[in-house]
């Protein structure tokens, strides 16, 4: 029997790809290890290439702007949409630190402060104790305590201690000198990205076409513009729904006349771009700004807080950002609970466009096989009420009409 050669082709990729399998699961160990070095090595280019997609929201808002004075001149209109996006960026994140870290600090010196004052209470609450309770006293002074060893442990704690702090101190060091290094170079990626991306994007798309049959590459590319779109909108709406919220609770915080009202809601809505943990976040440095002022406004700062989250994620996140993305509102709140399980923080991001994609893939799917069994909805749906009523009728009929022959 003569094997064609499609066949011969399929059998050796089967062969092929069960002894790459085989060669895969005997040495797991070496691909995690190859592909942390590989990821290690792109970072900078993986993070410039995120920060691009991030940029590019802003920056075809302002190419439409521009371009209705500057017309002929698109190097002008995209090297100024690239500056103003950039400066956009930048200056959110200045305005967040600058309103956000005076108020920390000023927390940081008060709870300094503060610390003389409540170990006095604490020494007097003790003085009380001993006095109300004599026999605890007595207890103590027939503890015997060896000072000797006390006094090893404490040494060599802290010998150790010391130890540990400069080495973290050094680890801290070098890790935030390596991380600003990749930002620096991830800007300028990003920047070299926004500035050429019509002619990069036409350079893959060559280097699909050419070596992926042409089915399969319009395929890939409806695929790639679907996602595309659903991040975009996915970036937008959590967006908005960080300032809806920040607004909800500066507005909450004046009508309850809390403290640092303007910090904490910038606060909690800068954090609010993490889905759901990051309300979390900033609930707890606000409530701890609000604690030095006063602990009973610091609790019910966290009452207020409970309460228009639970409003946020029922009423307003699945509704905005469920919109952005086309996701039903249940399936983005099982999106944000699994990439949370998964992979924490960045899971919540990246789960919800990406179970929008998902989504619309299946979606158009079953649409398609339906549509080749030629099944219409209202076949799906099953038959209206009258007709299921008739049909429960025409059941029940041969009962009664049994239970006549019987009498």
């Amino acid at each position: 029997m003569e094997i064609k050669v499609n066949n011969k082709k399929t059998v050796m990729f089967i062969i092929a790809f069960a002894i790459l399998l085989y060669w895969s699961l005997n040495h797991f160990p070496v691909i995690l290890d190859g592909v942390s070095i590989t990821v290690g090595v792109l970072s900078p280019f993986l993070l410039g290439a995120a920060i691009a997609f991030i940029l590019n929201v802003p920056m075809r808002f302002f190419e439409r702007q521009l371009s209705r004075f500057l017309k002929d001149k698109k190097k002008v209109v995209r090297a100024a949409s690239i500056l103003l996006s950039l400066l956009l960026a930048g200056g959110i994140i200045i305005f967040v630190l600058l309103t956000v870290i005076p108020e920390l600090v000023d927390t940081i010196v008060a709870l300094n402060n503060g610390i003389p004052a409540f170990l006095e209470k604490m020494d007097t609450w003790i003085r009380g104790v001993t006095k109300s309770y004599p026999e605890v006293t007595q207890y103590l002074s027939t503890v015997e305590i060896n000072w000797s060893n006390v006094t090893d442990l404490a040494v060599n704690f802290l010998k150790n201690g010391v130890t540990d702090i400069l080495s973290s101190t050094w680890g801290i060091a070098t890790s935030v000198v390596g991380v600003l290094t990749n930002l620096c170079i991830g800007i300028i990626f990003s920047i070299y990205i926004l500035a050429q991306k019509e002619k990069l994007g036409f350079q893959f798309r060559k280097l699909i076409y050419a070596y992926i049959p042409s089915a399969k590459a319009d395929r890939f590319f409806a695929i790639g513009r679907l996602s595309h779109r659903t991040f975009s909108g996915f970036i937008s709406g959590q967006c908005m729904e960080a300032i809806i919220f920040g607004l909800l609770c500066y507005g909450g915080m004046l009508l309850c006349r809390f403290p640092y009202s303007m910090s904490v809601s910038v606060l909690i809505g800068f954090t609010t771009l993490i889905p759901v943990l990051g309300a979390f976040l900033g609930t707890a440095l606000g409530a701890l700004l609000i604690f030095v002022t006063s602990p009973l406004q610091a609790f019910w700062f966290v009452v207020m807080i409970i309460v228009l989250q639970q409003i946020d994620e029922n009423l307003i996140y699945p509704r905005v950002v469920g919109n952005s993305v086309g996701l039903a509102s249940i399936w983005v709140i099982v999106a944000v609970t699994v990439g949370g399980s998964l992979m924490g923080v960045l899971g919540m991001l990246i789960f919800v466009p990406l179970a929008s994609v998902l989504y619309a893939l299946l979606r158009d799917s079953v649409n398609g096989h339906l549509s080749k069994k030629q099944l219409s909805d209202s076949r799906i749906e099953g038959p209206p009420e009258e007709t299921a009523s008739r049909h429960r009728n025409f059941v029940k009929k041969p009962k009664s009409a049994q239970g006549k022959k019987k009498q």
